[in-house]
């Protein structure tokens, strides 16, 4: 497991490094690109801008992704709580046994710890909304 792991991180960083000298190549194959027609100083300006512009797209396009999955996190929360009604239904049907001693239970507990119970009620309330 560990040698799994390792081998994961070193994957990631020759990735990494792969990368860094990738988008150096670039940005000097740029600058030396357009170097001759606009002068040093704005070749340099030039090569920063387009860096801008790449990491701020690739910004845009890992909070879309996270939107994403935040929305479908979302549905598949609306649809577990859609369904969880009928899962206790099913519960109830095939155990009513159970039930029963579960409801008996939870009746004494109210009678004897009414505070308790109003409390649990609020909570749960409060995970409705």
């Amino acid at each position: 497991m560990f040698d799994r792991a390792m081998a994961a991180v070193v994957t990631t960083a020759a990735a990494a490094a792969a990368v860094v000298m990738i988008v150096f190549a670039l940005g000097f194959a740029l600058y030396a690109l357009i170097v001759p027609n606009i002068g040093p100083a704005a070749a340099a300006a030039f090569v920063a801008l387009a860096a801008a512009l790449v990491v701020s797209l690739f910004a845009l396009v890992v909070a879309w992704r996270k939107r994403k999955h935040e929305r479908e996190a979302a549905i598949a929360q609306a649809q577990l709580m859609d369904d969880l009604p009928m899962g206790l239904g099913d519960i109830v049907r095939d155990r009513p046994i159970a039930t029963l001693a579960i409801t008996a239970l939870g009746g004494l507990l109210a009678a004897r710890h009414p505070t308790l119970m109003r409390d649990l009620i609020h909570i749960a309330a409060r995970f409705r909304r």
